[in-house]
């Protein structure tokens, strides 16, 4: 944003003031009577015209009536012109109702109508010449009570200057702005604006006396308490000072004028040069924002945003900078604290995460101990049992018939049963299988036992280029495939569960289907899979496995059954396996 400054407090001219071929401009205006307004437009639409240039009026009905009427008297046919696609006149109201949706500007319908207007005008100009545009909508949105639809609305005009090579003068009555609470919103449509003037004449020269309009503008800088507005000299020394300024630094307008900007940095920020640096991005690039920390003048800090804003005469020279400092440092504790409780919050989780992580590796090798040891100790104490009964039988053959054999016979049945159940309760808290041949093998034998003792019919599906994976990786997919048949068993009613174990897009995938019941409604209604995975111990696990190898754990249910898919990427598990043989 540059605030225009004139020469003199002449009479308002947008067409000395803001050319009407200067590309991607984009002015606001501030005027205080019709008379005025519409004797400063017919140069800036006559300049546009006589060059070559398409000119759209966006504006009030009388607005636009008069204007029209002025071109005319000027010799200009705006029949003709309006027919050759030369002059567009369109309707302030009219327009803005084609692209608002609940009160505010919709981008795609702002930039479909405004972005069509023009590619139908400049299919008219010669040489790819800009377009001129005047435009009344934000303060026709603004009179209407829309505050946050006008400013929305430059906004809007702002996107569209990256697609389209146009002049833009945005108008604003001054009277628009009469209340003290309007000098926030006052302030956001400048900074939305390359250059702002002021009222008719311009911004008031030093020591030059003001009129009301540029007065009430003044008011308006002074409203704005939270906000410290600002006008520096090419060099940097303060040359204007608003009472927002006093609030925030604690500097009275006679100890501040005058001196440099920079006895507001830091001596660390002094020393490298910043306050120089501010000047110099500012001056080229036309703006410059920064945060950091600055000095009030008790001496304490406050945490600063400031916007600087080149300042041009009317022969494009550099006359100064304007800023516009906020104290956010409430704001920025606010976001440090939220910022460490979320760090706080990430550290817990994954403090979470490798206590989950140990604890299930610490079950794993509790069960393959209590497995081993079962295998080891107690299923040879059921087979020496076992065998002992089988030779007591063929003792009690021999020497007698009746209930003893009967019995016995009985008992070595029990122990048959026991034996078997024992075997398949040790192998599966730690198949030896899957250690020892994988994923492939271990599979289709716990499909046999599942079968036997359940009645649940299995089919299984594996990929022909499935290999062998890390440790890690099997024994999670395994885990899966245990708890959700356990599931399928227990819960689904299902009579089968079709089994795949698949290589697909770079993952190794687990899939598990069953034909059951499914889950019921108000537990698979939980708000997302989070939480339906915390609703039992089992799915909680299943999905706690997947995370820490990086995969994901997907469950859908519905009155035909259930599917859980597990998925793990390859590269994690190959990274995982390199860390289980280097360990």
């Amino acid at each position: 944003m540059a605030i225009g400054v004139g020469k003199s407090l002449g009479s308002f001219d947008a067409a000395d003031r803001y050319p009407a071929h200067d590309r991607r401009g984009h002015a606001a205006v501030f005027y205080g009577q019709d008379q005025a307004f519409i004797g400063g437009m017919i140069p800036f639409v006559r300049t546009a015209l006589a060059g070559g240039f398409p000119a759209i009026v966006i504006g009030t009905r009388q607005h636009l009536d008069k204007l029209a009427d002025l071109l005319e008297s000027a010799g200009y046919d705006v029949a003709k012109l309006s027919q050759q696609g030369r002059y567009v006149p369109l309707d302030a109201a009219e327009t803005s109702s084609q692209f608002l949706i609940d009160d505010a500007p919709d981008s795609r319908r702002f930039t479909d109508l405004i972005g069509g207007v023009l590619t139908r005008v400049k299919q008219t100009a010669e040489n790819d010449k800009c377009v001129a545009i005047v435009a009344e909508t934000s303060a026709y949105l603004w009179k209407q009570g829309k505050a946050a639809a006008a400013m929305r609305l430059e906004q809007l005009w702002n996107d569209l200057a990256e697609t389209y090579a146009f002049s833009l003068c945005c108008l604003y009555p001054i009277s628009s702005f009469s209340r003290k609470e309007d000098g926030l919103h006052l302030l956001k449509i400048c900074t939305e604006h390359r250059i702002v003037i002021p009222s008719e004449g311009g911004a008031a020269m030093p020591g030059a006396a003001q009129r009301p309009d540029e007065e009430r503008f003044r008011i308006l800088l002074d409203s704005l308490q939270d906000h410290a507005v600002l006008t520096l000299d090419p060099e940097g020394h303060i040359t204007s000072w608003n009472a927002g300024a006093k609030h925030i630094t604690g500097y009275h307008y006679h100890e501040i004028i005058g001196q440099h900007f920079s006895r507001f940095y830091l001596e660390e920020d002094l020393d490298s040069g910043k306050p120089e640096r501010a000047l110099q991005l500012a001056a080229a690039d036309g703006r410059f924002e920064d945060e950091c920390w600055r000095l009030r003048k008790d001496g304490s800090k406050f945490w600063a945003n400031t916007v600087l804003t080149v300042l041009r005469g009317d022969d494009g020279g550099l006359i100064g900078f304007a800023g516009v400092t906020r104290d956010i440092t409430e704001r920025m504790l606010e976001q440090q604290s939220q910022q460490e409780g979320q760090r706080d919050i990430i550290e817990s989780e994954r403090s979470l995460r490798r206590l989950s992580l140990h604890l299930l590796r610490s079950q794993d090798e509790e069960r393959r101990r209590i497995g081993k040891d079962l295998h080891e100790r107690l299923g040879q104490y059921l087979s020496t049992l076992k065998m002992e009964l089988e030779s007591l039988q063929l003792f009690t053959n021999k020497e007698r018939e009746g209930n003893a054999s009967s019995e016995l016979a009985e008992c070595i049945d029990l122990a048959k049963a026991s034996i078997e159940e024992f075997r398949t309760l040790s192998q599966s808290l730690y198949p030896p299988m899957l250690e020892d041949m994988g994923l492939r093998s271990a599979i289709p034998w716990y499909l046999d036992a599942f079968t036997k003792h359940s009645g649940i019919k299995t089919t299984l599906q594996i990929s022909p280029e499935l290999r062998r994976f890390s440790s890690d990786v099997e024994l999670a997919l395994f885990r899966v495939l245990q708890e959700t048949l356990a599931n399928v068993e227990r819960h689904s009613g299902s009579a089968t569960a079709d089994l795949q174990l698949l290589i697909r897009n770079g993952n190794v995938v687990l899939k598990v289907s069953d034909a059951g019941k499914g889950i019921p409604w108000e537990i698979l209604g939980q708000a997302d899979h989070g939480q339906l995975f915390a609703t039992g111990v089992g799915l909680r696990g299943m999905n706690e496995r997947m995370k820490q190898l990086r995969g994901r754990l997907d469950l859908t249910s519905s009155k035909q059954g259930t599917t859980v898919i597990a998925t793990i990427p390859i590269a994690v598990q190959q990274a995982a396996k390199s860390v289980s043989a280097a360990g």
